[in-house]
């Protein structure tokens, strides 16, 4: 088979796997953003494993032994790839650490694939060039970023909304059991061939470029970091992983084939004027994050990429060496990126307390160009009136004022007083305070997840979600009045704690909290869990996982509500939302409990989804909309889904209906042509709000 078909596929399954896997890992660690920049660490680390196996290998003196070397690779990774769809289930919990987890998990499940499959642009690339008559060795390179990037735009848009996980996985083993016959069969017939291949002339390098390594790996890892980052950003701004995960890194993949495919990004002015734009954007969308709307945002994000990634890589193209390098200069690529990713996602979460890698890789790229043209054009100045007067002040200034603008942003204070800021692995928590409306609030990333009052006593209409006439406030009511005996409430999700002013004395409150930070921002900062005078008891973990180890406890006491309120983030936890979920939690509940789910969102209207979920479940829905909060735009509502058991009346409350608006209906938002989101199939695009 010819070398270059098996790299485009190659490249192909290579990304696709990328967001199959990442969307398995979703459930087990509470939907958020920082699962794809743990993968991205892998996948990034994996590239430069097989990068450095290609140039190791490449090293052998014997192309015989290089091809078959590679060959048996092959063979054994193609018999245990089978063990990705059992892998999960053998390894042990380690919740403390969730990045750790994750890495060890995709270690074990796609390690030696991935790694083979990183190798081969490099390695195949150079036996090509070895083998024929090329005099264009990149050529492939770019050609498999191509490919690579049709595979990330037909993940969101064909195969997540239409294919199920578990499919997903098994059609994806299937086409690398094909893809393992054809390379061992193709390396088989370079080792047979071997014999006849007389060596070459290398193909002399671009001349006069300095060849300083440092170079293409600050490039390569400002790249990588402005991948992570403006993901992180566009993350929060309404569209949730994997579905937008997949669209900065198809661009970051398309800024590799154009760079190495036009020559006009090689130039000083493309990479300057593309780099400063780009910069101007991803600033942008951090300055303003609370103000644009989301597709304004993940557009600023989505620019700043692709702006900043084409100057990178625009200049390590034009510091590429002759062929015969070509595995050493792709190990130092993917060294740079996978450093990048782990600044991104282990060390700046570890000594940060917000998101600033963007600013981080910004700087470390506008310090590497400008190092590298402020060299390049020094001759020139003496001879060029343009570098003299325009290309080498300007080399010198842009960066300067890059900087100073950078560290102005951050020492500017906010408008509301930051009193204190948290950053774990599920996001960075805020407290703020605000004087003039007297309130102290919660936010999570760029959502508010609760006030209470500075001063005087506190009171449920001066919180975010449950006001009086709120369906949290109704539920409580119904269950207080309907139950005899003290109430057993379970609660996943803490915020700030607010539902305990609805708990009496005698009941007993239970909230299930994924982030720590959350739960020491609630019990430091806001009075409403130490409001309640009854028991309230904080576990530090995922709800659903957690219940499920209730299921295996008889003697632990049933629920006369759960209330579910993880989905006014923008990060939305499907797992929560599922038929398997809303099973489980019919489990919990005492006979005749209910199930209230805060569905407010935004961008995605979850209504018409979990009306179809709550039927298939055999539970009655009923939906209460009631004003968000005093402090709140009016036009904003906060929306609770509330679930009853099939055999119950319905409540005659006002504003409360068990069907779906005819306004709703009329636009095709109905139960009947929208999906039942599964464990196995479930897109965030079903609920979008186009």
């Amino acid at each position: 088979m010819h070398s270059g078909i098996l790299i485009l596929c190659n490249a192909f399954l290579l990304f696709l796997i990328q967001p199959i896997l990442g969307k398995s890992l979703l459930p087990k660690w509470g939907g958020t953003a920082h699962v794809w920049t743990t993968c991205l660490l892998f996948f990034q680390t994996a590239l430069l494993a097989g990068y450095l196996y290609a140039w190791k290998i490449d090293k052998k003196p014997s192309l015989s032994a290089q091809a078959t070397l590679h060959a048996a690779l092959w063979a054994i990774s193609a018999t245990l790839i089978p063990a990705l769809a059992f892998f999960p289930t053998m390894l042990p919990e380690l919740t403390e650490f969730p990045t750790l987890a994750i890495l060890l998990e995709l270690t074990l499940r796609i390690g030696l694939p991935f790694l083979l499959m990183a190798s081969t642009s490099s390695l195949l690339s150079a036996w090509h060039f070895r083998t024929s008559h090329t005099q264009h060795p990149y050529a492939w390179y770019a050609l498999a970023n191509l490919t690579s990037l049709a595979a990330c735009l037909l993940y969101p848009i064909a195969i997540e909304p239409s294919i199920a996980s578990s499919s997903q996985q098994n059609l994806w083993m299937l086409l690398y059991g094909l893809l393992a016959l054809g390379m061992i069969l193709h390396s088989l017939n370079i080792a047979r061939r071997s014999k006849d291949i007389l060596p070459r002339d290398p193909i002399a390098s671009p001349a006069n470029l300095p060849r300083t390594p440092w170079l293409c790996l600050s490039l390569s890892a400002c790249s990588s970091i402005v991948l992570a980052a403006t993901t992180n950003h566009a993350s929060q701004a309404g569209m949730i992983v994997p579905g937008l995960w997949v669209l900065p890194l198809a661009l970051y993949l398309a800024s590799w084939w154009l760079a190495f495919w036009h020559p006009i990004f090689q130039s000083w002015i493309a990479q300057t004027g593309l780099f400063y734009l780009g910069s101007l954007c991803g600033l942008s969308a951090v300055v303003l994050k609370l103000w644009l709307p989301w597709y304004g945002l993940v557009a600023c994000c989505i620019a700043a990429l692709a702006c900043i990634a084409l100057a990178c890589h625009g200049l390590i193209y034009r510091l590429r060496p002759s062929a015969e390098s070509m595995p050493g200069y792709y190990l130092q690529i993917a060294l740079g990126g996978a450093l990048g990713s782990l600044f991104a996602s282990v060390i700046a979460p570890w000594c940060m307390n917000d998101y600033y890698e963007l600013h981080a890789g910004i700087a470390l790229g506008a310090l590497a160009l400008a190092w590298f043209h402020s060299r390049d054009l020094y001759p020139k100045l003496f001879h060029d009136p343009m570098a003299r007067r325009f290309s080498w002040p300007l080399t010198i200034l842009c960066p300067t004022l890059l900087l100073a603008a950078m560290s102005m942003l951050l020492g500017t204070p906010s408008i509301e007083a930051c009193i204190d800021k948290k950053r774990d692995f599920y996001g960075v928590v805020t407290v703020i305070e605000n004087q003039k409306q007297g309130i102290r609030a919660m936010l999570h990333g760029r959502i508010r997840h609760g006030t209470e009052p500075l001063e005087g006593p506190l009171h449920t209409d001066q919180t975010t979600y449950y006001q009086s006439d709120s369906g949290a406030a109704l539920a409580f009511g119904w269950c207080q009045s309907h139950f005899s005996q003290p109430l057993n409430v379970a609660v996943l999700g803490l915020g700030t704690g607010s539902l305990s002013l609805y708990a009496r004395a005698q009941d007993s409150m239970r909230y299930y909290e994924i982030s720590p930070a959350v739960c020491q921002m609630a019990e430091k900062h806001f009075r409403y869990l130490s409001s309640h005078r009854g028991l309230t008891e904080i576990r530090v973990g995922d709800g659903r996982k957690l219940l499920e180890r209730e299921t295996l406890k008889p003697d632990t006491p049933a629920h006369h509500l759960i209330v579910v309120d993880a989905f006014s983030s923008d990060s939305l936890p499907i797992h929560l939302l599922t038929t398997q979920a809303l099973e489980l939690y019919k489990q919990r509940l005492a006979p005749e409990g209910i199930l209230a789910l805060n569905i407010t969102n935004r961008n995605l209207d979850l209504a018409p989804i979990l009306f179809a979920t709550a039927k298939q479940a055999a539970l009655k829905p009923l939906l209460v909309e009631s004003k968000l909060s005093p402090f709140e735009p009016p036009t904003r509502q906060v929306r609770w889904l509330l679930l009853f058991p099939q055999d119950a009346t319905l409540p005659a409350w006002p504003g409360a209906r068990d069907q779906l608006a005819p306004s709703i209906r009329s636009s095709g938002s109905t139960t009947s042509n929208r999906p039942i989101w599964t464990d196995d199939f479930a897109s965030p695009l079903h609920a979008m709000r186009w």
